[in-house]
Protein backbone atom coordinates (compact mmCIF):
# COMPACT_ATOMS: atom_id res chain seq x y z
CA UNK A 1 0.00 0.00 0.00
CA UNK A 2 2.80 2.38 0.86
CA UNK A 3 4.45 1.84 -2.40
CA UNK A 4 1.79 2.17 -4.11
CA UNK A 5 0.82 5.72 -2.64
CA UNK A 6 4.61 6.79 -3.25
CA UNK A 7 4.02 6.17 -6.86
CA UNK A 8 1.09 8.41 -7.10
CA UNK A 9 3.14 11.27 -5.07
CA UNK A 10 5.86 10.46 -7.75
CA UNK A 11 3.45 10.90 -10.67
CA UNK A 12 1.88 13.25 -8.80
CA UNK A 13 4.79 15.76 -9.07
CA UNK A 14 4.66 15.89 -12.59
CA UNK A 15 0.96 16.94 -13.31
CA UNK A 16 0.12 18.94 -10.10
CA UNK A 17 0.64 23.01 -9.93
CA UNK A 18 3.76 23.67 -9.27
CA UNK A 19 3.26 24.84 -5.93
CA UNK A 20 2.47 21.36 -4.90
CA UNK A 21 5.09 19.48 -6.80
CA UNK A 22 7.85 19.98 -4.17
CA UNK A 23 5.29 18.42 -1.01
CA UNK A 24 4.21 15.71 -3.56
CA UNK A 25 8.15 14.69 -4.75
CA UNK A 26 8.99 15.06 -0.99
CA UNK A 27 6.29 12.36 0.24
CA UNK A 28 7.36 10.20 -2.22
CA UNK A 29 10.81 10.48 -1.45
CA UNK A 30 9.51 9.49 2.33
CA UNK A 31 7.10 6.75 1.24
CA UNK A 32 9.17 4.43 -0.69
CA UNK A 33 12.01 3.87 1.21
CA UNK A 34 9.83 3.32 3.79
CA UNK A 35 7.87 0.50 1.57
CA UNK A 36 10.87 -0.92 0.08
CA UNK A 37 13.89 -0.36 1.79
CA UNK A 38 17.17 -0.04 -0.25
CA UNK A 39 15.30 -0.80 -2.77
CA UNK A 40 12.15 1.98 -2.31
CA UNK A 41 15.42 4.69 -1.77
CA UNK A 42 17.40 4.25 -4.68
CA UNK A 43 14.05 4.25 -6.86
CA UNK A 44 12.82 7.43 -5.06
CA UNK A 45 16.16 9.18 -5.42
CA UNK A 46 16.00 8.52 -9.23
CA UNK A 47 12.86 10.03 -9.63
CA UNK A 48 13.73 12.84 -7.26
CA UNK A 49 16.55 13.91 -10.01
CA UNK A 50 14.44 13.84 -12.97
CA UNK A 51 11.11 15.68 -10.95
CA UNK A 52 10.48 18.76 -12.35
CA UNK A 53 11.20 21.22 -9.21
CA UNK A 54 14.39 23.27 -8.37
CA UNK A 55 17.82 21.52 -9.02
CA UNK A 56 18.40 22.27 -5.21
CA UNK A 57 15.67 20.78 -3.87
CA UNK A 58 16.27 17.97 -6.32
CA UNK A 59 19.59 17.16 -4.78
CA UNK A 60 17.86 17.38 -1.38
CA UNK A 61 15.08 14.71 -2.22
CA UNK A 62 17.70 11.91 -3.86
CA UNK A 63 19.96 12.81 -0.86
CA UNK A 64 17.16 12.35 1.99
CA UNK A 65 15.44 9.34 -0.28
CA UNK A 66 18.97 7.33 -0.09
CA UNK A 67 19.69 7.52 3.38
CA UNK A 68 16.20 7.18 4.47
CA UNK A 69 16.85 4.01 2.74
CA UNK A 70 19.76 1.99 4.08
CA UNK A 71 18.03 3.40 7.08
CA UNK A 72 14.89 1.27 6.36
CA UNK A 73 16.95 -1.25 5.23
CA UNK A 74 19.13 -1.97 8.58
CA UNK A 75 15.95 -1.68 10.28
CA UNK A 76 14.34 -4.26 8.45
CA UNK A 77 17.55 -6.35 8.83
CA UNK A 78 17.59 -5.98 12.60
CA UNK A 79 13.99 -7.08 12.64
CA UNK A 80 14.56 -10.30 10.56
CA UNK A 81 17.76 -10.97 13.15
CA UNK A 82 15.59 -10.42 16.23
CA UNK A 83 12.83 -12.44 14.97
CA UNK A 84 15.29 -15.05 14.16
CA UNK A 85 17.05 -15.25 17.34
CA UNK A 86 13.49 -15.47 18.78
CA UNK A 87 12.48 -18.61 17.28
CA UNK A 88 15.72 -20.72 17.37
CA UNK A 89 17.41 -22.61 19.89
CA UNK A 90 20.73 -21.02 20.56
CA UNK A 91 22.33 -24.33 21.77
CA UNK A 92 21.69 -26.23 18.41
CA UNK A 93 20.87 -23.48 15.77
CA UNK A 94 17.42 -25.27 14.97
CA UNK A 95 14.39 -23.77 15.73
CA UNK A 96 12.78 -23.70 19.11
CA UNK A 97 9.14 -25.74 20.64
CA UNK A 98 7.40 -22.73 19.96
CA UNK A 99 8.02 -22.19 16.57
CA UNK A 100 7.82 -26.18 15.84
CA UNK A 101 4.25 -26.26 17.51
CA UNK A 102 2.95 -23.40 15.27
CA UNK A 103 4.55 -24.64 12.21
CA UNK A 104 2.94 -28.18 12.94
CA UNK A 105 -0.38 -26.62 13.45
CA UNK A 106 -0.26 -24.38 9.94
CA UNK A 107 1.46 -27.54 8.17
CA UNK A 108 -1.75 -29.53 9.79
CA UNK A 109 -4.49 -27.24 8.38
CA UNK A 110 -2.88 -27.05 5.17
CA UNK A 111 -3.37 -30.61 4.37
CA UNK A 112 -6.49 -30.59 5.98
CA UNK A 113 -7.28 -28.11 3.32
CA UNK A 114 -5.40 -29.22 0.22
CA UNK A 115 -4.71 -32.81 1.13
CA UNK A 116 -1.71 -34.91 1.34
CA UNK A 117 0.18 -35.84 3.97
CA UNK A 118 2.82 -34.80 6.90
CA UNK A 119 5.07 -36.57 9.21
CA UNK A 120 6.41 -35.83 12.78
CA UNK A 121 9.61 -37.71 13.38
CA UNK A 122 10.51 -37.40 17.29
CA UNK A 123 14.16 -38.30 18.02
CA UNK A 124 15.65 -38.69 21.42
CA UNK A 125 19.30 -39.49 22.40
CA UNK A 126 19.42 -42.67 24.42
CA UNK A 127 20.94 -42.39 27.99
CA UNK A 128 21.60 -38.84 27.73
CA UNK A 129 21.97 -37.99 31.72
CA UNK A 130 23.84 -41.24 31.74
CA UNK A 131 26.56 -39.51 29.22
CA UNK A 132 25.81 -35.98 31.18
CA UNK A 133 26.98 -37.53 34.34
CA UNK A 134 29.96 -39.37 33.04
CA UNK A 135 31.21 -36.61 31.21
CA UNK A 136 29.87 -33.23 32.18
CA UNK A 137 27.31 -30.83 31.51
CA UNK A 138 29.50 -28.83 28.76
CA UNK A 139 30.42 -32.14 26.79
CA UNK A 140 26.22 -32.75 27.09
CA UNK A 141 25.73 -29.17 25.49
CA UNK A 142 28.34 -29.65 23.01
CA UNK A 143 26.78 -33.03 22.32
CA UNK A 144 23.44 -31.71 21.60
CA UNK A 145 25.29 -28.38 19.28
CA UNK A 146 26.69 -31.74 17.29
CA UNK A 147 23.67 -33.21 16.79
CA UNK A 148 21.22 -29.97 15.91
CA UNK A 149 24.49 -29.45 13.25
CA UNK A 150 23.68 -33.20 12.15
CA UNK A 151 20.33 -32.33 11.57
CA UNK A 152 20.21 -29.79 9.92
CA UNK A 153 22.73 -30.99 7.35
CA UNK A 154 20.65 -34.10 6.99
CA UNK A 155 17.10 -32.57 6.73
CA UNK A 156 15.85 -31.90 3.58
CA UNK A 157 14.93 -27.98 2.67
CA UNK A 158 11.10 -28.60 2.79
CA UNK A 159 12.10 -30.59 6.51
CA UNK A 160 11.45 -27.71 9.28
CA UNK A 161 14.16 -29.22 12.17
CA UNK A 162 13.40 -28.06 16.06
CA UNK A 163 14.88 -28.94 19.63
CA UNK A 164 11.70 -30.64 21.02
CA UNK A 165 12.83 -29.95 24.82
CA UNK A 166 16.18 -31.22 26.38
CA UNK A 167 17.77 -33.95 24.58
CA UNK A 168 14.53 -34.62 22.69
CA UNK A 169 14.58 -33.21 18.83
CA UNK A 170 11.51 -33.26 15.94
CA UNK A 171 11.18 -32.77 12.22
CA UNK A 172 8.45 -32.15 10.49
CA UNK A 173 8.87 -33.80 6.92
CA UNK A 174 6.04 -33.15 4.23
CA UNK A 175 4.91 -36.06 2.95
CA UNK A 176 3.83 -40.43 3.42
CA UNK A 177 5.71 -42.09 6.60
CA UNK A 178 8.04 -43.47 4.09
CA UNK A 179 9.92 -40.68 3.26
CA UNK A 180 10.40 -39.90 6.67
CA UNK A 181 11.28 -43.17 7.67
CA UNK A 182 14.91 -43.11 5.15
CA UNK A 183 15.67 -39.53 6.54
CA UNK A 184 15.07 -40.57 10.25
CA UNK A 185 17.40 -44.00 9.77
CA UNK A 186 19.72 -41.55 7.79
CA UNK A 187 19.51 -39.43 10.82
CA UNK A 188 19.77 -42.49 13.15
CA UNK A 189 23.07 -44.26 11.43
CA UNK A 190 24.80 -40.34 11.48
CA UNK A 191 24.58 -39.82 15.10
CA UNK A 192 25.91 -43.46 15.57
CA UNK A 193 28.94 -43.06 13.75
CA UNK A 194 29.51 -39.96 15.78
CA UNK A 195 33.22 -38.82 16.36
CA UNK A 196 31.85 -38.00 20.27
CA UNK A 197 35.40 -38.77 21.48
CA UNK A 198 36.23 -34.87 20.17
CA UNK A 199 33.67 -33.61 22.41
CA UNK A 200 35.26 -34.95 25.48
CA UNK A 201 38.40 -36.26 26.98
CA UNK A 202 36.69 -39.57 28.71
CA UNK A 203 35.61 -42.45 27.31
CA UNK A 204 37.23 -42.39 23.72
CA UNK A 205 35.45 -45.91 22.90
CA UNK A 206 31.77 -44.64 23.78
CA UNK A 207 29.27 -44.30 21.19
CA UNK A 208 25.98 -42.30 20.91
CA UNK A 209 22.98 -43.40 19.83
CA UNK A 210 19.08 -42.17 19.32
CA UNK A 211 15.61 -43.48 19.51
CA UNK A 212 12.83 -42.31 16.64
CA UNK A 213 9.45 -42.61 16.83
CA UNK A 214 7.44 -41.09 14.34
CA UNK A 215 3.94 -40.44 12.88
CA UNK A 216 1.84 -39.54 10.02
CA UNK A 217 -1.23 -36.86 9.47
CA UNK A 218 -3.69 -37.96 8.78
CA UNK A 219 -3.22 -41.34 8.23
CA UNK A 220 -2.54 -42.35 11.79
CA UNK A 221 -3.53 -39.24 13.88
CA UNK A 222 -6.79 -36.77 13.66
CA UNK A 223 -5.42 -33.94 14.82
CA UNK A 224 -1.73 -32.06 15.72
CA UNK A 225 -2.20 -32.88 19.52
CA UNK A 226 -2.95 -36.43 18.73
CA UNK A 227 0.17 -36.66 16.14
CA UNK A 228 2.30 -36.00 18.98
CA UNK A 229 0.86 -38.47 20.92
CA UNK A 230 1.01 -41.04 18.22
CA UNK A 231 4.89 -39.98 17.46
CA UNK A 232 5.55 -40.07 20.92
CA UNK A 233 4.08 -43.59 21.71
CA UNK A 234 6.38 -45.00 18.71
CA UNK A 235 9.34 -43.42 20.35
CA UNK A 236 8.68 -44.71 23.94
CA UNK A 237 8.16 -48.40 21.60
CA UNK A 238 11.68 -47.62 20.30
CA UNK A 239 13.44 -46.84 23.51
CA UNK A 240 11.28 -50.39 25.15
CA UNK A 241 12.28 -52.28 22.35
CA UNK A 242 16.28 -51.77 22.87
CA UNK A 243 16.95 -48.53 21.36
CA UNK A 244 18.58 -47.09 18.61
CA UNK A 245 16.09 -48.22 16.10
CA UNK A 246 13.08 -46.39 13.98
CA UNK A 247 9.36 -47.03 14.98
CA UNK A 248 6.29 -45.91 12.85
CA UNK A 249 3.16 -45.57 15.17
CA UNK A 250 0.95 -47.76 12.50
CA UNK A 251 2.93 -50.60 13.43
CA UNK A 252 1.57 -50.78 17.00
CA UNK A 253 -2.25 -50.21 16.26
CA UNK A 254 -2.37 -54.16 16.06
CA UNK A 255 -1.15 -53.99 19.70
CA UNK A 256 -1.68 -52.16 22.72
CA UNK A 257 -0.09 -49.04 22.22
CA UNK A 258 1.63 -47.25 26.10
CA UNK A 259 0.38 -44.42 27.67
CA UNK A 260 2.27 -41.45 25.64
CA UNK A 261 2.42 -37.90 27.59
CA UNK A 262 0.03 -35.07 26.65
CA UNK A 263 2.00 -32.28 25.42
CA UNK A 264 0.66 -28.37 24.67
CA UNK A 265 0.19 -27.66 20.90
Amino acid sequence: MLAVLAAVCAAGAWVAPAQARPALAGLAAVLAPIAAGRAGGILAAAAALVTPVGVPFRIALAAVALVNGEAYERLRAGSRALAARTFTDRLTGLRNYDYFVEALRAETARVRRYGGCTTLVLLDLDRFKAYNDRNGHAAGNRLLAAVGRLIAREKRDADIAARFGGEEFALLVPGRADDAVVLAERIRRAIEDMPVTRLHRHHPSEVVTTSVGLATYPVDARDAEELIELADQALYSAKHAGRNRVVVASSLFAEPAPAGRRLAV
